[in-house]
């Protein structure tokens, strides 16, 4: 089964744990951790994927993927499209980590599908799993900070079509102040934050995604860079600005011949059918430009995505009742439905409670072992947290009633989200280089009104008032000269 000198293991071994033992069938795949075996639990009789770390130097990682995948299962994570992890332990001095065994991950499957890429209708079920297992690894506190098409895995493309779970935490996260100018993500899915090495949050994976839902539309990646430098001159090119004549990425993602061949050529009528999936096509063009922002503070969350109408249909419900293509495309939600409520359990429990818990944890504590305290079953809610979700609900209701704007309730819930930087107890925490000008510049604001008081007063005279503005100029010049030195280089 495996020809390395230093570690073979043939059809019919058995394979020892502290629980069971494993029966080897047949080999899977390898990569530079080492191999996977397709295995047989002897005493249940499941069959199992058996990852071998024969790297030393990839144990530790191994072994920190293993924590966090423990820690997220606690919180119930197989109900929200993550692999599941049996257990651990050494075999021949290699470390090994037993996982429910899978079908085939989405870059193979694409492969297979007619003209090498999956329509809209295909791709909904998948996004709506993905934004679920972002959405819960953000209330645990977890970044992916590796997601693309190879880990990301069908469970079974025939019993079970289009369900998906997320694999490989191997580089996840906790605590992204630690990670930065690190090297995370791969290359064709590395959100812009991670070039520039600044400061990240969860949203990158949300960057990952949307380079994957193009991906699986289009056929090939949507930035096939070969190096950073290559990469920061595609985005640059691809969306130097988002509004342009209506289309999302007009140089890179569906150019206008495409959209003139496939919806507006010489067709004798435009049926039901073809105004529905024009529509829905607008719908899924409106969701990546949303998930492609540049900034990553302006980049759609895994939530709203769940609420976004391509997501949702609302934009194709009503509209077309008579379609074959709605008709469709809730048959294959339906089955995704069908099977998430298979596993039905305290799953929006679990989220609220972690939620909840993260609100009111300390800008010290690590959200995700705040979160693997969380008890589910007994309910109780911090008072703070329940007043802070009072807040939250006021201000969408005031939103919505038209007595305020929805930028408050974002400003609310950025300022006790503890990955914001607005958020009151982190601002000790971002007091670098900025902070430190932000400081400053307060004090030269109290020694301007401190000297205009002294004019007003006949105490000193205009020069020192006038030398002070200059400063303040010179300094502002400065500040725009290196922004625009950054927007030059994206």
């Amino acid at each position: 089964m495996s020809q390395n000198s230093e570690f073979n293991i043939s059809e019919g071994d058995l394979i020892p744990s502290p629980t069971t033992y494993y029966l080897a069938q047949k080999y899977l795949g390898n990569g530079s951790y080492g191999m996977v075996i397709q295995c047989r639990n002897v005493t249940t009789g499941e069959t199992v994927a058996l990852k071998i770390i024969q790297s030393l130097e990839n144990i530790d990682c191994a072994q920190e993927e293993e924590v966090i995948l423990q820690n997220m299962k606690k919180l119930h994570s197989d109900r929200f499209n993550i692999v599941n992890l049996h257990e651990s332990f050494f075999y021949k001095e290699h470390y090994c980590l037993v996982f429910e065994l899978l079908d085939m991950d989405l870059q193979k499957f694409r492969q297979i599908s007619p003209g090498q890429h999956l329509q809209l209708k295909q791709i909904r079920p998948i996004l709506q799993q993905l934004a679920t297992a972002l959405d819960f690894m953000n209330s645990a506190g977890i970044i992916h900070a590796d997601l693309k098409p190879d880990n990301i895995m069908l469970v079974d493309h025939v019993r079970q079509p289009l369900k998906v779970k997320v694999i490989d935490f191997g580089i996840s996260c906790d605590d992204p102040e630690e990670m930065i100018g690190e090297t995370l993500q791969t290359l064709w899915y590395r959100s812009p934050e991670i070039l520039c090495e600044d400061r990240f949050s969860g949203n990158i994976d949300v960057w990952s995604l949307g380079c994957i839902a193009a991906e699986l539309s289009m056929g090939t990646p949507l930035f096939p860079a070969k190096d950073e430098k290559d990469l920061m001159g595609q985005i640059a090119f691809a969306i130097k600005d988002p509004q342009h004549e209506g289309h999302l990425l007009p140089h890179a993602f569906w150019p206008r011949y495409w959209m003139e061949g496939r919806f507006m050529g010489n067709h004798p009528v435009w049926t039901e059918d073809d105004q529905a999936e024009y529509c829905d096509l607008q719908g899924f063009m409106d969701l990546m430009k949303q998930m492609l922002m540049m900034s990553q503070y302006d980049r759609i969350t895994p939530n709203r995505i769940l609420q976004h109408p391509f997501i949702t249909m609302s934009h194709l419900q009503g509209s077309f009742k008579n379609s074959l293509y709605l008709k469709s495309c809730e048959d294959l939600m339906d089955i995704c439905q069908d099977q998430s409520s298979e596993d039905e359990g305290p799953g929006e429990q679990v989220i609220l409670q972690m939620s909840l818990n993260r609100e009111s944890s300390s800008s010290t504590a690590s959200p995700a072992k705040e979160a693997s305290k969380v008890n589910v079953k007994s309910g109780n809610r911090p008072e703070v947290s329940k007043v802070r979700r009072c807040e939250q609900l006021a201000a969408a209701r005031k939103g919505t009633s038209g007595k305020t704007g929805p930028n408050q309730s974002k400003r609310m819930r950025e300022r006790h989200d503890p990955s914001s930087i607005f958020n009151p107890s982190r601002k000790k925490r971002h007091m670098g280089p900025a902070g430190m000008r932000d400081s400053k510049a307060k004090v030269r604001r109290s020694e301007r009104l401190a000297a205009i008081r002294k004019v007003a007063s006949g105490q000193t005279g205009p020069i020192r008032l006038k030398r002070m503005r200059e400063e303040d100029d010179s300094v502002g010049q400065n500040r725009f000269v290196a922004r625009r030195r950054i927007e030059l280089a994206l």
